[in-house]
């Protein structure tokens, strides 16, 4: 809707300034002899600047006298202003639409209307003033106590606000959750299957990255914990005792046996391992994620499972409320 910053000129901004300052100047006359005319209509107020101010009085009583003409030059003023503004801001399309200059400025429409409580709207000109400084680069508003004490409380509102909003939406997921399953339904049927070839192509790649990463990490230990086993199971084999009773040759036809048959159980483990990270058996990994997936979205009427899947969601979802409920504000304050 605003444009500005694409539209901006330099020297028109420096011409408004000087036509802001002028207004301001305008409206605080107007403003005072407002007050004036309040002092005036009063009788006891009026009676007290004729004894104590009688050159006050005796200088304001013209304008008392003709206080509708001209206020009514001020408010033609104030108009002729506006709809200048107005048309330059069309012309440069600082908006989007032609339309939206005096709902921005809705105080400069509303402080020409000349009604009493209206005409106060007309200082609002002085907020128009500073925020052209600003843009101007000669002042820097955010380097100002009231700037900073301003954007500091209004974090803390939107905050509370932003905060309260959320909580009262999770808490209104919990029940949902709580009261029934056609939530975890919909979540299942809309959510998780729709994105379940992603899912199984996300386990299979992990479970091949996790086989592989352990498998090299233990290679040494698993080789060792083989080589015991065999050793032990040979030993504990009769026809083994049987072969190492025979003179002479037993003892090494025993130990060569044990090795080969470690060989052969080490490597053969070895190459399960090698091929299960390999692309051509991850068909394998992929066919049982897909059936544990499945498994866990079975739609069976088990009341354990539904319950403990419940709990699990409306814990989560409390840890949420506890996150979204930490005041961050107050860590900012202690901070600074």
């Amino acid at each position: 809707m605003y444009l500005k910053d694409k539209n901006y000129n330099p020297f028109l901004d420096r011409v408004l300034l000087l036509v802001d300052v002028a207004m301001v100047l305008l409206v605080i006359a107007n403003l005072s002899m407002l007050a004036m005319q309040v002092n005036f209509e009063n009788a006891a107020t009026r009676s007290l600047i004729q004894n104590y101010l009688p050159q006050l009085h005796a200088l304001y009583l013209p304008v008392f006298e003709n206080f509708i003409f001209i206020d009514g030059v001020f408010v033609a003023v104030f108009l002729t202003e506006l709809s200048l503004r107005w048309m330059i801001a069309i012309y440069n399309r600082t908006y989007h639409k032609w339309f939206f200059y005096p709902f921005v400025n809705w105080y400069e429409v509303l402080g020409c209307i000349p009604i009493g409580s209206f005409r106060v709207l007309r200082i609002f000109r002085v907020v128009a003033i500073i925020v052209r400084l600003n843009r101007m680069k000669l002042i820097d508003i955010r380097q100002w106590y009231v700037y900073k004490v301003f954007r500091k409380y209004l974090g803390i509102l939107t905050e509370e606000v932003s905060d309260r909003v959320v909580v009262n939406v999770i808490e209104g997921v919990q029940k949902e959750v709580a009261t029934g399953i056609p939530l975890t339904g919909r979540i299942i049927q809309e959510v998780v299957m729709p994105r379940k070839e992603v899912l199984v192509n996300f386990i299979s790649h992990r479970v091949q990255l996790v086989t592989q990463k352990q498998y090299e990490e233990n290679m040494e230990e698993l080789r060792e914990s083989i080589r015991e086993a065999v050793y032990d199971a040979i030993q504990q084999n009769e026809n083994v005792q049987m072969l190492e009773a025979v003179p002479l040759v037993g003892k090494a036809a025993s130990s060569a046996l044990q090795e080969s048959v470690y060989e052969i159980t080490f490597e053969t483990i070895h190459n399960i391992f090698q091929r299960f990270t390999t692309d051509e058996n991850r068909v394998v990994i992929e066919k049982i994620a897909d059936g544990v997936i499945d498994a866990l979205l079975m739609k069976e009427e088990d009341k354990a499972l539904q319950k403990t899947f419940t709990d699990m969601v409306v814990h989560a979802l409390d840890l949420v409320k506890e996150q979204v409920e930490v005041k961050q504000w107050m860590g900012d304050e202690k901070r600074t």
